[in-house]
């Protein structure tokens, strides 16, 4: 895809979709654009390497998450956070982690829930993120962050618990408002 008025278009065509994964990971507007600009040169570089097998969505949303991912790690922002992976070997899931009514997550905007994602540590963030909107399962996020699959449970949990308090907070405090 050498043309330049193609490569222009293609970026208008598919920049929303990588910037809703990028704002996700990055901890703030600027780094997203920079890693999506990041993205595009390498999905550029690789289109010919994609085969039609699944979808193209998929393929460059996969690309974008593992340069989100190649950002943090040089950045450090993933070595920080408690990483001693034998804590967590024999670590189990509660039964039940409890839920958020539907009619309260219909309450946040977008940007509520970028807010809220980005008050986590950023291991649980990217775990969350993996998991929750990008289908990873715990296997996955394992080799992608070099964790312990039990290490990638118990980032999931802390996160969820985290915003559940933070969304009962919210909510509570809407309703006595």
């Amino acid at each position: 895809m050498g043309k330049p008025a193609m490569q222009k278009e293609f970026y208008y065509a598919w920049y929303n979709t990588l910037m809703k994964v990028a704002i996700r990971y990055a901890g703030n507007r600027e780094d997203a654009e920079q890693w999506v600009h990041d993205g595009f040169i390498k999905i550029f570089a690789h289109l010919k390497h994609f085969r039609n097998e699944g979808s193209f969505e998929g393929w460059i949303k996969k690309i974008m998450t593992r340069i989100c991912i190649d950002q943090l790690r040089s950045s450090n922002a993933l070595k920080f956070e408690v990483d001693n992976n034998t804590i967590y070997s024999n670590y189990e899931l509660p039964t039940h982690e409890g839920f958020i009514d539907n009619e309260v997550l219909q309450k946040f905007s977008a940007r509520d829930v970028l807010h809220l994602l980005n008050i986590l540590p950023e291991k649980q963030k990217v775990v969350f993120n993996l998991h929750v909107f990008e289908g990873y399962n715990h296997k996955e996020i394992a080799e992608m962050l070099r964790i312990t699959e039990n290490h990638s449970y118990w980032l999931l949990h802390q996160a969820r618990k985290t915003l559940r308090e933070r969304c009962s907070n919210i909510t509570s405090n809407q309703t006595s408002v």
